[in-house]
C-alpha cells in the first residue's frame, strides 16, 4: 500500500512524526500547493494526516490546509486523522480509516478541558501517543485495540486520549 503523510511543519506536533520516520512512505511538511497535494492523494491507497485542526480540517500555514473541498479525493482512500476533532471531519463526509477526537497534546489544552495535567504528564502523554499509533497503524485487524494496549498511560490525560481513538 503506498502511503502518503501529509504533516504541516509545525514544532508543537513535531513528536508526531515518529509516526512515519523508518517508513518509506511519501511525506509532506511544507506548504505545498493544492494541486500537488491533490495529484500526491490520487497517487497513493493511505493518507496519513496529522497535526493541529478542527472539525473543518487540518491546519497548516495559517490556514485550513486540508478541507471539505479535499473530500473528494479521500473518500476512496483508506485515511488515518490525527488532529483535534478529526472525528467530526471523518463523521461528516464519511471517511474511512483511523481518526481521533479532541486530543490533549498541549497544558492549554489539558485546562481548556478539566483535565488535571502537568507539563510532564503532556510531554510523557505525546511521546507514548505518538509511538503507539506508529505501531497500531501496522495492524491490519483493530488498530484502535492494539494503539490502547501501547498507549498504556493511567493519568487523566490518558484517559481523556485513549477515549477519543476512533476506526471505521
Amino acid at each position: 500500500m503506498k502511503t502518503l503523510v501529509i504533516h504541516p511543519h509545525d514544532p508543537t506536533t513535531d513528536f508526531l512524526s515518529v509516526i512515519y520516520i523508518d517508513h518509506d512512505w511519501t511525506v509532506i511538511r511544507e506548504n505545498t500547493s493544492k494541486g500537488k497535494l491533490v495529484k500526491a492523494i490520487k497517487e497513493h491507497n493511505h493518507i496519513i494526516m496529522m497535526g493541529h485542526g478542527s472539525p473543518r480540517g487540518l491546519f497548516g500555514f495559517q490556514r485550513l490546509y486540508i478541507d471539505s473541498t479535499f473530500v473528494q479525493f479521500l473518500r476512496e482512500k483508506q485515511c488515518t486523522c490525527i488532529w483535534c476533532n478529526a472525528d467530526e471531519f471523518v463523521q461528516k463526509y464519511k471517511l474511512k480509516g483511523l481518526y481521533t477526537g479532541m486530543i490533549i497534546s498541549e497544558l492549554g489544552e489539558a485546562y481548556d478541558h478539566c483535565v488535571k495535567a502537568s507539563l510532564l504528564d503532556i510531554t510523557l502523554s505525546n511521546t507514548l501517543f505518538a509511538d503507539a499509533m506508529s505501531e497500531a497503524l501496522q495492524c491490519t485487524e483493530d488498530p484502535v485495540f492494539k494503539f490502547k494496549q501501547l498507549y498504556d498511560l493511567d493519568t487523566p490525560v490518558g484517559e481523556f486520549n485513549k477515549a477519543r481513538v476512533y476506526f471505521e
